[in-house]
């Protein structure tokens, strides 16, 4: 049994433009506005600050405790979404069978952290907490959502992957209505982190760039509701897009260092392009991981000449990240939104800080200004450690 599976609505919740709405988010984007700028550690107390694009705490509720923040966004992002399709009222009858699938890399790591700042002395109801799983059984619990639920961590490929696996439940008939996406919050673990390898820069994101010098930490959660055709069109709602095809492949390579020839990026875009049955110069647009650090762009470039050949060189591409930081865990559900308001425009969003031509990062990568461009099929490219590789195509209907 396969089924044709479309996106009939959408939630995102960032730093920019935070809480304000998916098209106030599409306009600040496509303006150029940069999210990131200088912050100080989510929980220890240090005069550094570092780029990273994070929620002021003007933009979240009064006295939110700092471990609540992650399913807050969660939570904001997963009602704007189900608003949106329209399912505010979910029938979870045996036969509908409506379910959610969450990508995150760290879960809700400020709970623990903030756990062993203390002693260690928290409630074993707290403790629950920091599970990765809790988030995907909370909304679950609260939502009634009887149908496959499942808790995706695949590095920063994850927001990718929960929502091409949600599709493939559709597409199998293990359910009729999914929910998919991703969270993630700024921790002192994953920045003390990056920063021990050195991956964070100290100047701007520049993917692309020659003078690229790292990545920015970021935070912020995404979701769409996926559905079947025939639950689409009895419910009679508008519909984003279709979900194409969907690959996910391995480097098989290095914990943290990408194939430096992108080989299983390549694979992945190659395999994404059968299962969706188009050739390669059906894309219209590509959605690059494009983190701004220096062997992740070269690879990613690599990657895509050697699965689009001199067609590559004809496809616009942009990066999210240039604006919103890395996300981790949430940024591969954004770009997939992101990719769903291209086709929907006829817009696609600057890559920012792009002044200085790398001559092996020489790809079409949308420089400085949005463009108009007609935008019928989009892919969303997402890379992580462990050599992640996943690739998600989408259409117009």
């Amino acid at each position: 049994m396969s089924r044709n599976v479309y996106i009939t609505g959408v939630g995102i919740v960032t730093p920019l433009n935070p809480f304000s709405g998916v098209k106030e988010f599409w306009n600040a984007l496509c303006s150029g506005k940069n999210a990131i700028r200088r912050m100080k550690l989510p929980l220890l107390k240090s005069d550094r600050e570092w780029l990273m694009a994070g929620f002021d705490n003007s933009s979240l509720p009064e006295k939110l405790p700092v471990e609540d923040k992650f399913g807050y966004i969660a939570e904001e992002a997963l009602k704007m979404a189900v608003l949106d399709a329209r399912l505010d009222g979910i029938d979870n009858r045996e036969e509908t069978k409506t379910g959610i699938f969450i990508g995150t890399v760290l879960g809700n790591i400020l709970c623990k952290e903030k756990r062993l700042m203390e002693g260690g002395n928290r409630s074993d109801d707290n403790i629950k907490e920091e599970s990765l799983s809790y988030i995907a059984s909370h909304i679950a619990s609260r939502y009634g959502l009887t149908g496959p639920v499942f808790t995706v961590s695949t590095a920063c490929a994850s927001g990718t992957d929960a929502v091409g696996i949600a599709a493939r439940q559709i597409k199998a008939g293990n359910a009729d209505i999914m929910i998919a996406g991703g969270v993630e919050t700024l921790s002192d673990l994953a920045i003390s982190g990056f920063n021990s390898l050195q991956a964070i820069t100290e100047d701007r994101v520049r993917p692309f760039d020659r003078r690229r010098s790292g990545l920015a930490p970021g935070e912020g959660a995404a979701f769409v509701v996926l559905e079947s055709g025939e639950s689409a069109s009895k419910r009679g709602v508008e519909v984003y897009g279709r979900v194409l095809g969907y690959s996910s492949k391995s480097d098989a390579n290095h914990l943290t260092g990408p194939h430096r020839e992108g080989r299983g990026l390549a694979c992945a875009i190659r395999q994404a392009l059968s299962e969706a049955k188009i050739h390669h110069d059906e894309i219209d647009y590509i959605n690059a991981h494009g983190t701004g650090t220096v062997y992740n762009d070269l690879m990613e470039t690599k990657a895509m000449k050697g699965a689009f050949g001199e067609g590559a060189y004809g496809i616009p591409v942009s990066s999210t990240k240039s604006m919103l930081g890395h996300s981790f865990g949430a940024a591969g559900s954004i770009e997939v939104i992101c990719c769903l308001l291209s086709i929907k425009t006829g817009l696609i969003h600057p890559t920012l800080n792009l002044e200085e031509k790398d001559p092996e990062c020489d790809l079409d990568y949308v420089p400085a200004k949005a463009r108009n461009h007609a935008v019928n099929t989009a892919m969303s490219l997402s890379a992580g450690f462990g050599g992640q590789n996943s690739v998600i195509i989408l259409g117009r209907v």
